[in-house]
């Protein structure tokens, strides 16, 4: 875990405060007069994203972040109004892993979020 700072605090407690996944342009402007640099709020997000207590998921070409629990999880995300939903990845886990094994890698990591368009849209 990296060492607490007033700036990391500062971008963690903005992401948590927040209900919806947000870019870091966004987290930087709700943060106000005492925001850290832009490049301190990207380095940050990065930083929690690598330590499992943020989400990212790209939106419309753009990196967007939001807080989560340690669980790992996949995402559903709507393409059309940006809904997110967290999914249990049963099935996927099972098959990276068996993937991985059957090209002789061992598993680190893996990202698997599906995008489409949720059910208010499609109505």
């Amino acid at each position: 875990m990296k060492r607490t700072t007033k700036q990391r605090t500062a971008v963690a407690a903005a992401l948590s405060a927040s209900t919806d996944f947000v870019s870091a342009q966004q987290l930087h402007v709700s943060l106000g007069s005492d925001a850290p640099a832009l490049a301190t709020v990207y380095r940050t997000l990065q930083s929690l994203v690598d330590e499992g207590t943020a989400d990212t998921v790209s939106r419309g070409g753009e990196q967007v972040y939001r807080a989560c629990g340690p669980a790992h999880h996949h995402h559903l995300v709507c393409t059309e109004c940006a809904a997110t939903v967290e999914v249990d990845g049963g099935e996927i886990e099972e098959w990276a892993a068996r993937t991985a094994r059957e090209h002789g890698f061992v598993t680190d990591t893996h990202i698997a979020d599906i995008y489409g368009r949720c059910a208010a849209c499609t109505a």
